[in-house]
């Protein structure tokens, strides 16, 4: 049987490889056709991915191809538990299994953590872009604290690159589509000594925008370009360095996709819609489209994000040893009309800086009935926001300058047993040493302050926190092809500061502390049918001790600890009913309870967490068939999620009603997978949805809500050359 090799990240839950396509299907006898193996290295060792009790989902280049997944977070279609909230290109936020960071400050790191070639990134700013020249998309549910570099509470996303080859390679990819769309793609590489290899890979987006501005202009188009450039040198038979040089730019981008909407508080202080009235400073937009809107100011985002990774990999006999060197450095100019209105009323900017640095170091090796990780990890970042609140006379200017300094080493190490042949116990661990500095100077026309917090002024401008986080896990396996599994892991995540750029500021209320969360997890694999059918699932019970919520007070931005539970489930089911049909199903659920959360009112109230709708569904069917001596295809995908909230203050101007998502594409083309045109829709429906909302009701009376893209469709031309 042919093997797919996936790396995937280490987890407490079930499921299958979502969108596996029927390119890598088996067939043996002439008519059987059967799910490929999975290989993946969750415990950092290759294993089939029903031998591992993991949760993870993972796309293959192909099937990113097939699915038409370009964008980092078009892979929350067809991940059952995943969701995002993005505003235009500046702040990316995912939330997986109810877990998120939804303050968007630019220095806030995500429980949600996403890594990019082994190489974790902090920053939130910089994980928005095109999904180019990639070879596997990987997501991981469930705390971390054990085997990767970050601390992280809520999971994984990794992201990995196609890596230079030892023959000439490389393709050409060319969409076209409405709202002016043009992008294209391109790799090229090979061989340039017997030892040494490379590989260059470029993407460019560019769209007008979604939303049309009666004063002038379209808003939330794109004007993006991405490259790398990766070198390959096998300086022994055991032994290669690998070189990434990476960068991304967005250039005079039209930003501030809002859609405005009335509203006023309720006796508790959160919003309420308010049909056919006006903002609280007399305008009303007629318009009945999210995307119609009269904004007096034209939004601008500028973003240049470069960076440079070294891989190191050297094989002995008792252990490999693995290093990872990272270098980052983020710079945007983001502004914003955020009263929605044609009225010079509310602006927002941010000027924003960071560079990371990161080094990893580790050791595995393996015996007759042990497995055994071990390493060290440090991180450090520095970053820099100037955030200015500009408000109409007499409330005036608001504006925020402050940065953040970050040092993190920490140690780990995991180990694998064999009790009996069927059965293995895993244990693992890693500590952590955080240490923070936050100096942030706030001015306020309208407050009348002038705020300097400083360490050692304020002594809790600095804070040191000591994390010590693993798990426990032992999987069972009396069949060839069914396990069972129950582990128990608890993730942490730092502490850090508010930010506010408008509004009273209390400095005593800007640190927030240490949250924690428990898992503890059960869940089966199962390979059936002969092969051609697979069903997974998975319960787990989430403890979440001072979980990092974000409110907006009227017009102060605070993070505050509360507890939360949360409890559910996945279930996935792949099979191939017959030849050339591929079909995938999954569902999530979730109930998530916050018992005391604040108003603005100063009431407390029990809400469910952001974005933690209780059912989610997804599927997928693809069917090949050869056609005219080519290979035919048509394909679609769907997700629906039932209704939820898109803050933690559960306002009613937050709930978002449930929704379903269509997405469909057909292509031809060479049975040698030389070249092939596709035709695509998205949101075929043109469904109007939220992904993310702030409640301004308190402030300018208004809402600000950010609407998934109305429906897109185009072509899609590639090609195809060498090995």
């Amino acid at each position: 049987m042919p093997r797919i090799t996936m790396k995937a990240l280490a987890g407490l839950s079930a499921c299958v490889c979502l969108g596996v396509p029927p390119s890598v299907w088996s067939q043996e006898n002439g008519d059987s056709d059967k799910l490929a193996e999975i290989v993946v290295t969750a415990q950092k060792r290759e294993q089939n991915l029903q031998d591992v009790g993991t949760s993870v989902t993972a796309f293959d280049a192909n099937t990113l191809q097939q699915l038409g997944l370009k964008d980092v977070t078009s892979v929350t279609s067809q991940v059952p538990g995943l969701q995002f909230n993005q505003y235009g290109s500046t702040v990316t936020i995912y939330n997986l299994r109810g877990v998120s960071q939804n303050d968007f400050s630019d220095h806030q790191e995500a429980p949600v953590a996403v890594y990019s070639d082994d190489a974790y990134i902090a920053s939130t700013g910089a994980l928005a872009g095109t999904l180019f020249d990639t070879q596997r998309v990987e997501v991981l549910r469930g705390p971390q604290g054990t085997l990767f570099g970050r601390n992280a509470t809520g999971g994984l996303i990794q992201y990995f690159s196609n890596q230079p080859t030892d023959h000439l390679d490389g393709y050409l990819d060319v969409t076209g589509g409405n709202f002016s769309r043009f992008d294209s793609e391109g790799a090229i590489g090979g061989p340039l000594t017997d030892t040494l290899s490379t590989r260059a890979a470029f993407a460019t987006n560019y769209h007008d925008g979604y939303i049309t501005n009666d004063l002038g202009g379209r808003i939330n188009n794109q004007r993006q370009f991405a490259g790398r450039l990766q070198f390959t040198w096998k300086f022994a038979d055991n032994g290669e360095v690998r070189l990434k040089l990476h960068g991304i730019n967005n250039d005079s981008e039209v930003a501030g996709n809002y859609s405005w909407a009335a509203s006023v508080p309720d006796a508790t202080g959160r919003g309420v819609f308010n049909p056919g009235g006006t903002d609280g400073f007399g305008y009303i937009n007629p318009s009945t489209s999210p995307f119609h809107q009269s904004e007096d100011r034209r939004g601008i985002f500028n973003r240049t994000v470069y960076g440079a990774t070294v891989h190191a990999i050297y094989k002995t006999d008792l252990f490999t040893v693995t290093s990872v060197t990272d270098y980052q450095h983020v710079q945007k100019r983001y502004g914003e009309d955020s009263d929605m209105s044609p009225n010079p009323i509310f602006n927002y900017d941010v000027l924003y800086h960071f560079h990371q640095l990161s080094q990893e170091l580790r050791l595995n090796g393996e015996g007759d009935r042990y497995r055994w990780v071990g390493g060290f990890y440090y991180l450090h970042y520095d970053s820099r926001d100037i955030g200015t609140t500009s408000l109409i006379e007499p409330i005036g200017l608001g504006r925020a300058d402050f940065s953040l300094s970050t040092s993190s080493p920490s140690v780990f190490a995991q180990g694998e047993y064999d009790l009996l042949p069927q059965l293995t116990f895993i244990a693992g661990a890693r500590y952590t040493y955080d240490d923070k500095k936050f100096d942030y100077y706030y001015y306020c026309e309208a407050c009348d302050e002038n705020v300097h917090y400083v360490s050692p002024q304020f002594p809790s401008a600095a804070k040191k926190f000591n994390i010590g986080t693993g798990k426990v896990e032992l999987d069972y396996k009396p069949t060839k092809d069914f396990m069972v599994y129950a582990s128990w892991n608890r993730g942490a995540k730092g502490g850090g500061w508010s930010a506010p750029t408008s509004g009273f500021v209390d400095v005593e209320t800007l640190p927030y502390a240490m949250e924690r969360l428990t898992n503890i997890e059960a869940g089966f694999k199962s390979t059936f049918w002969d092969g051609r059918a697979r069903l997974n699932g998975s319960i787990f019970h989430y403890d979440y001790k001072n979980y990092q919520g974000f409110f907006l007070d009227v017009a102060t931005q605070v993070v505050e600890n509360i507890d939360a539970k949360v409890k559910g489930g996945e279930l996935e089911f792949s099979v191939i009913p017959f030849h050339g049909l591929n079909v995938q199903l999954g569902v999530s659920h979730l109930e998530s309870m916050a018992p005391h959360v604040p108003t603005p009112a100063g009431d407390v109230v029990p809400a469910e967490l952001p974005q933690a709708p209780h059912w989610t569904l997804n599927a997928l069917a693809r069917y090949e068939w050869p056609l005219l001596g080519g290979m035919a295809s048509i394909e679609t995908d769907a997700k629906w999620n039932s209704q939820q909230y898109l803050e933690l203050i559960n306002a009613p101007v937050d709930l978002q009603p449930s929704y379903a998502v269509i997405n469909a594409r057909v292509g031809f083309g060479s049975v040698d997978d030389r070249w092939q045109v596709s035709a695509f829709v998205k949101n075929a429906a043109d469904k109007w949805y939220r992904l993310y909302n702030l409640d301004l009701s308190g402030f300018t009376g208004s809402n600000q809500g950010v609407y998934a893209p109305p429906r897109e469709y185009g072509l899609e031309l590639r090609y195809h050359f060498g090995g």
